[in-house]
């Protein structure tokens, strides 16, 4: 009965705080989309794309906050009224706690492991082809009577844009001192096949080259853009994590952090009312700065060494605040 109503109490405050967590970390995203979207004039159904794809990102951010959060609030919010200190002295030990949440705690950190080493690498090397591509295709778009355009090596100048039909296409290119071209066409369009190309009608070629002048009048001509939009492969997880082992690291870490610091994040919230203040939310901010700033650091550095030392401190960590705070004393 008393587990029962504990993890009841725990999943009211998990959900009560994963909503916020998630709105910031969502809001923060969006911005940074924002500027992405902003540059390149992406359309709202691109934005919903890119934002999918960065979904596994924020929940792996909002569900380790989430859980450390969520049980500290707890045992706080129980000892606050009296519930945990009564279970306490009618002869529950503290170890029956952690019991309570081992397996909870274990499908938590395999549901982490799951998104941070599988899903999210295939989020991102989608979600950078489709930026990728977005980048080329707004390089490909040419907006009427807007100067300082370019298709390729030209800078190119169209009166109107009717439904995908260029009206009076103006290309200026200049590769040295000796050698310019201006092509006019009367009408044109912008086929984007494997390679993007101009496709132009009824128009002439005037040609400067070497001091001599050149015309040509033609009825169709093709104008073929030098760049290429080439999509990378998707690589499976463990050909993605070899080349950013740093951020396997780091990812691992932050999904284990909830196991590991079970013990440490159960002691912390369980308070004497009487003689102690409530400091949940000091705790939480505390255990945040200790899983994330020694996470970074392998993030950027991916030593294999330095993972081991972390995960090891955080385990004496964590059993040295459950002994010295609930465990010596109840």
């Amino acid at each position: 009965m008393a587990k029962g109503y504990i993890l009841k109490n725990f999943l009211k405050s998990f959900f009560a705080l994963f909503v916020p967590f998630f709105i910031i970390i969502l809001i923060s995203y969006i911005i940074k989309l924002s500027t992405i979207t902003a540059k390149l004039n992406l359309e709202f159904f691109d934005f919903l794309m890119m934002l999918l794809y960065i979904m596994p990102k924020i929940f792996f951010v909002t569900l380790p906050l989430t859980f450390i959060a969520a049980v500290i609030n707890t045992f706080a919010k129980l000892s606050n009224e009296n519930e945990i200190l009564t279970l306490f002295s009618l002869g529950y030990k503290p170890n029956k706690l952690i019991r309570y949440f081992f397996l909870l705690t274990l499908l938590y950190s395999i549901l982490l492991l799951l998104i941070a080493v599988f899903i999210v690498p295939l989020s991102e090397q989608k979600m950078d082809n489709f930026k990728n591509k977005k980048i080329y295709e707004a390089k490909l778009k040419i907006v009427p009577k807007k100067l300082h355009q370019s298709f390729g090596k030209a800078h190119i100048f169209i009166d109107r844009n009717d439904n995908g039909i260029f009206k009076h296409v103006t290309l200026f290119q200049k590769e040295n001192k000796k050698t310019l071209q201006i092509l006019l066409a009367k009408s044109g369009s912008l086929q984007k096949e494997k390679r993007a190309y101009l496709n132009l009608n009824n128009g002439s070629l005037y040609k400067y080259v070497d001091n001599r002048f050149q015309i040509v009048y033609y009825k169709n001509m093709k104008i073929y853009n030098d760049k290429r939009f080439y999509q990378k492969k998707i690589l499976p997880p463990l050909k993605y994590w070899k080349k950013k082992k740093g951020g396997l690291l780091f990812n691992i870490l932050i999904s284990l952090s909830p196991l590991i610091f079970l013990p440490a994040l159960i002691a912390l919230g369980i308070y004497n009312p009487r003689y102690e203040k409530n400091l949940s939310s000091f705790y939480i901010f505390g255990v945040v700065l200790v899983i994330y700033l020694p996470a970074l650091l392998v993030n950027k550095n991916g030593n294999i060494a330095l993972f081991g030392i972390i995960l090891t401190l955080w385990t004496l960590l964590s059993f040295f605040i459950y002994y010295k705070k609930l465990l010596k004393r109840y």
